[in-house]
């Protein structure tokens, strides 16, 4: 008897739908493509449960006959190709004639649609893949798509979606992404029968963003537009005042397609140059006509991904346009100063001497404060960068403390050592780099990371309150606009971030508004801090955080950053509290805070 079978059909088409129906986002995804591709100029998505109860698309496009929906639900049934050359020059969104059958595998799928020039509607049911109900019915013109029970006969993948919201925040940021790419087209999304987003269809870009992002987002946003033969390249990006913690908010669309790109993203990147600080990214939306023929979007099941003719050609038209945009209003950055554009760039390669301020800032001629209160640091365990260095070396060998999966709890239980060197008072000499503080103690020079540093600080400041923050109510609350996952991630934690100080209250769509935020602890912007915080925790998962790991995540946003210039006085104190912790030689999650430089190695360095 043979060990290899053929599989029934119906779990072939299960197993196929994998590779299409990840979660309920993707089936968002699929269907307004779908709506996009037959011409629809309104579209309405209603979703329960964040998807997994129902999604029910509404469109107005061309609608399909009874004998063509028939077909739709059979797998590579397309109208959108015909023969292997226009596979490779195609411009619809949706072509492999996979989603239907696949989504119809997995879920109770009904299609009503209608042809405008048809007097009645057919409905189809789909149930395990095989039609069981083909009616004619009354409808308007247009086709809707149910999808209900999703995973109903495959409970192993329904056990891997995430919370209501957070499905919620995937299929929303779906529809904002398409919405960006089709700002003629009018969208409305309503989640358990609440609106979250609504587009009007204007044709205006701007309008989408500011539906989607604020007001206050679009206002800090550079028009971006560059055409050579065969390329067009037209969008927004944002000023250096307006910077997000992660990638989330950049969206590259290829003709009308959203795409991921590395090669697109460090483009992105290198326009700024040193207008970025450490850790910090632009927002942009920046849309490319390009000829079919230049770009293969067949190398990944979504779509997502794509393949560039001429990629070298792709990164430099990118580059030249976002700096001509930020050259443009005003700011140059280090591509500008240190990089030759083509002939025919429009951009100055003189220097800008945008920022003449100091790499180093000295301290020797400022008052610096008592340290006397603080008492002398005994013992203070750092990485020893020189011990056993043979005088014969040239190089210096740096070693790191790994980063572990458990390191706030390591971090936490950490002690100065018995057996680390003993330092003086310290004095700080200065700032290198505007990321690093020049400290001097007895008999070692410490190199200490100040956003590190402040950090750990922070972390055990957020400790000591033992979870009871007091709030610091705003005078006027402020609106907090996110995007969809970054909305999911802060609606899952709200109550312990209700503990630690920060009073929020959802505000419609994926906004909320913020009436209070923790007294006197926060550096910076405390609406900055949860914009970052609920970037990064969408990014890693936007699931309930443990107490600790949400203490971690918030001392990092909140702390000083790398590339921020301190004064004498903020310096000498950061210093100050850091050695009074418990743990300084580590950030929370469990990176090195200070090097040490023992003066005896120095001297045989000097050969002295």
């Amino acid at each position: 008897m043979p060990k290899i079978h053929v599989l029934p059909e119906n779990l072939a088409n299960r197993i196929a739908a994998g590779e299409v129906v990840e979660r309920p986002a993707s089936i968002v995804k699929e269907l307004v493509e779908n709506a996009l591709d037959a011409e629809a100029r309104r579209i309405e998505v209603r979703l329960q449960d964040g998807g997994r109860r129902l999604i029910q698309v509404t469109d107005d496009g061309q609608g399909m006959s009874a004998e063509d929906l028939v077909l739709a639900v059979q797998r590579f049934a397309t109208s959108k190709l015909s023969d292997a050359d226009s596979l490779h020059a195609i411009a619809t969104l949706g072509f492999r004639g996979e989603a239907l059958p696949s989504i119809g595998a997995v879920a109770h799928l009904k299609i009503t649609s209608r042809p405008p020039e048809q007097e009645t509607a057919t409905s189809v049911l789909v149930e395990g893949g095989e039609i069981t109900n083909l009616v004619e019915t009354g409808a308007a013109p247009g086709t809707t798509v149910t999808v209900a029970n999703l995973f109903y006969n495959t409970p192993a993948r329904l056990k891997f979606l995430a919370t209501s919201a957070t499905e919620r925040g995937h299929c929303v940021d779906w529809v904002v992404r398409l919405a960006l790419a089709h700002p003629e087209v009018s969208f409305r999304v309503l989640h358990n029968e609440a609106e979250v987003l609504s587009t009007r269809g204007t044709g205006e870009l701007s309008e989408v963003l500011a539906a989607a992002f604020g007001s206050n987002t679009v206002r800090e946003l550079l028009p971006v537009h560059l055409e050579v033969p065969g390329f067009r390249l037209q969008g927004f990006t944002s000023t250096p005042r307006l910077l997000r913690a992660t990638r989330a908010q950049q969206f590259f669309f290829v003709n009308r397609r959203y795409v991921r790109s590395r090669s697109l993203g460090h483009a992105l990147t290198e326009a700024y140059g040193m207008l970025l600080p450490v850790g910090r990214q632009p927002l942009c939306v920046l849309s490319y006509d390009l000829s079919p023929l230049e770009v293969d979007p067949n190398v990944h099941p979504t779509k997502i991904e794509v393949r560039f003719q001429r990629p070298g050609e792709m990164h430099a038209l990118t580059e030249r346009a976002v700096t001509e945009a930020l050259a443009a209003a005003g700011y140059r950055s280090l591509s500008q100063t240190g990089h030759q554009f083509r002939a025919g760039s429009g951009v100055s390669s003189e220097p800008s001497g945008a920022d003449s301020r100091p790499a180093f800032l000295p301290a020797g001629k400022l008052k610096t404060p008592d340290f006397e209160h603080h008492g002398r640091i005994e013992r203070l365990r750092v990485n020893p960068f020189f011990e056993e260095v043979d005088e014969r070396d040239v190089g210096l060998e740096v070693h790191e403390t790994p980063l572990v999966s458990d390191s706030v709890t390591e971090a936490q239980q950490r002690r100065p050592s018995e057996e680390g060197p003993a330092y003086g008072e310290p004095t700080v000499h200065g700032q290198l780099w505007a990321r690093y503080l020049i400290v001097g103690a007895e008999a070692h020079l410490l190199l200490v990371d100040q956003h590190r540093a402040a950090e750990r600080v922070l972390f055990e400041r957020l400790q000591a309150t033992e979870r009871q923050v007091a709030s610091q109510l705003l005078a006027i609350p402020q609106p907090l606009e996110l995007t969809g996952p970054e909305f999911a991630a802060l609606q899952e934690n709200q109550e312990p971030l209700t503990a630690l100080g920060f009073l929020l209250e959802e505000f419609g769509g994926t906004s909320f508004l913020v009436r209070g935020v923790p007294a006197g602890i926060l550096h910076g912007n405390p609406l900055d801090t949860l914009r970052d915080l609920a970037a990064d925790l969408a990014e890693h998962g936007a699931g309930h955080q443990e107490t600790q790991e949400l203490l971690a995540t918030i001392s990092c946003h909140a702390a000083i950053k790398a590339g921020q210039h301190l004064s004498t006085v903020e310096m000498q104190t950061l210093v100050r509290d850091l050695l009074a912790t418990q743990a300084p030689e580590v950030c929370p999650h469990g990176d090195p805070i200070i090097l040490s430089f023992p003066a005896t190695q120095l001297d045989r360095r000097f050969r002295r």
